[in-house]
């Protein structure tokens, strides 16, 4: 699997303060090893963004994800309000 990060993702990513960042980079790194993993508590979206697929960083913050074979693209991130 790949992880591709869109600029978007990144400029977001970049704005976190601590302790979210440091949460950010375990969840992303729990991610690469095993993307289904259920601490990450990783489920599909409905309706219009029922393409992608989203993960829990912590009880707020969500990464919102797609996939195209085996490639993943991080699209976004944010609290579930942003981000849904």
């Amino acid at each position: 699997m790949r992880v591709i990060a869109s600029s978007r993702f990144l400029r977001r990513a970049r704005r976190l303060k601590p302790p979210r960042d440091e949460l950010l980079r375990a969840a992303l790194r729990r991610f690469a090893a095993n993307p289904r993993d259920p601490l990450l508590r990783p489920h599909k979206l409905k309706g219009e963004l029922g393409d992608y697929w989203a993960f829990s960083v912590d009880d707020d913050l969500r990464v919102l994800f797609r996939w195209d074979g085996d490639v993943c693209f991080l699209v976004g991130i944010g609290t579930h309000d942003e981000v849904y």
